[in-house]
């Protein structure tokens, strides 16, 4: 939906690759990513692999347990598998039947024979064996790669790798020849800036010359009740109990949470971008453009909380307590709506930096129409 707001929805995936060197990608933002390369216009690719219900319930195909006592356990803690890894290779397969048994290393060439140029591709998983991120690479001689043998698998298995998330989600690891991967997130990747920025930085170009439109898919911030305090506002986050369950299931969600949203901030200051000091009370951007969703409530001129204007309280509560693998439609619908409200300037864009009292945007842009202006500016000037 914001590549939608940059582009005409009939604009295919390749007349948007072009405009971009280098194009890295995680988790979900590498199925999105394979919609592109498969050359489907904007419109259907929103409509194809994340408005189709059937289509969703076939990348995210549902596991059955065996009744043993581990599985139990599994079940009674919330850790048990929904889905089956093997079950989204054939999806992706069958969803990319264009591109998804193409090598990496041979996509950009074919996506130039179409339309004149292509850029590279970083798609990011976790080593389940070494423990380590993995980078699927377009460019088997990347500077920033090491001189171990690169794995090339084909774009599904790539994305296969990316987005298989674990422990509570799918039942393996994915496969690639000898190799076994996780979600790259695990890895601290699920905002995959600071892979691409390092690998533009390694490939020698210079850091003023950079320019990221980095797109993300939402994150939930709340202020915290203090202990033994009453929530009036109904926004807030209450201090949950620790416990071993609950711990589990805090560490299973974590991998989304503040490593990648740093991510960004960390990849503005290597970038050499401007930082605020503090006689600097307006927000200061640069050539790093942010553009994901906050689920987070706004605090008043009283210094109380509420809901941002495009959302109502049990509105903001319902889509804040969405899981990571929301695929019913009634969830995805949420979703739809959190960015509708997102673009409309009714729902916070996610800062590069902010308050983490006020939640007020320090460094990036605050509102998404501010973030669409800074970008096609940028674009205008490359």
């Amino acid at each position: 939906m914001a590549l939608q707001s940059l582009y005409p929805e009939n604009t295919t995936g390749h007349n948007v690759l072009k405009d971009f060197d280098l194009v890295a990608a995680n988790s979900g933002g590498s199925i999105t990513l394979g919609g592109l390369i498969e050359n489907l216009s904007l419109k259907s690719l929103l409509t194809t692999c994340f408005m189709d219900e059937s289509k969703r319930k076939q990348v995210f195909s549902a596991v059955s347990l065996g009744e043993d006592l581990e599985n139990g356990i599994y079940k009674l803690i919330g850790i048990a598998p929904k889905y089956s890894t093997a079950d989204k290779l054939t999806a992706l397969q069958k969803q990319l039947p264009n591109f998804g048994s193409t090598k990496m290393a041979s996509i950009p060439g074919r996506i130039a024979q179409s339309v004149g140029r292509s850029p590279h591709f970083v798609i990011i998983g976790f080593d389940y064996d070494r423990r380590r991120a993995t980078f699927f690479r377009s460019n088997l001689k990347s500077d920033a790669a090491s001189t171990a043998s690169p794995i090339n698998p084909t774009l599904a298995e790539a994305i296969n790798a990316s987005s298989t998330a674990p422990i509570k989600y799918f039942d393996a690891p994915a496969d690639i020849g000898s190799f076994r991967f996780w979600d790259g997130a695990i890895a601290g990747y699920n905002n995959p800036i600071l892979g691409a920025v390092v690998e533009a930085l390694a490939g020698k170009v210079p850091a003023e010359d950079i320019q990221v439109l980095s797109i993300g898919t939402a994150s939930v911030r709340r202020p915290i009740v203090p202990k033994n305090g009453i929530d009036d506002s109904g926004v807030m986050q209450l201090q949950q109990q620790s416990s071993p369950p609950n711990d589990l299931q805090e560490l299973a969600g974590s991998i989304i949470d503040d490593p990648p949203d740093a991510a960004t901030y960390i990849a503005h200051v290597t970038l050499r971008q401007p930082i605020p000091d503090s006689n600097q009370p307006t927000p200061t951007s640069g050539n790093i453009v942010r553009m994901s969703p906050m689920i987070q409530p706004v605090q008043r001129t009283d210094g109380s909380w509420g809901p941002p204007i495009g959302l109502s309280v049990v509105d903001f509560n319902a889509t804040a307590n969405l899981d990571v693998d929301a695929i019913e439609q009634a969830d995805v619908l949420k979703i739809q709506n959190l960015a509708i409200q997102w673009m409309a300037d009714k729902v916070p864009n996610q800062a590069i930096r902010s308050n983490s009292e006020n939640f007020h945007c320090e460094i990036g842009h605050s509102t998404f129409s501010q973030a669409k202006d800074a970008w096609l500016k940028l674009k205008q000037t490359s």
